[in-house]
């Protein structure tokens, strides 16, 4: 992740891509789905697991978030 910034992520998800990445040992996918609104989707879910499986987040939440993600990878929207 060496000179990846928080502007490059914004960027592919403002172009359409989805995002994974690793938060707190789970996996995650995001997503933009309107201005200001991106979609977090728990990968692999565990009917244990006490994260939301679904959340919307704003961008200012995503920028929160973004020095905790690990092993950020991004894919094309299908």
């Amino acid at each position: 992740m060496e000179g990846y910034t928080f502007e490059r992520l914004w960027q592919e998800l403002h172009d359409g891509y989805q995002i994974y990445y690793v938060y707190r040992k789970e996996k995650y996918l995001l997503y933009k789905v309107a201005d200001n609104c991106y979609k977090q989707e728990l990968v692999n879910y565990n009917e244990k697991c006490p994260h939301p499986r679904f959340s919307m987040l704003t961008l200012k939440r995503v920028k929160e978030l973004y020095p905790y993600m690990e092993d950020i990878e991004y894919v094309v929207k299908i």
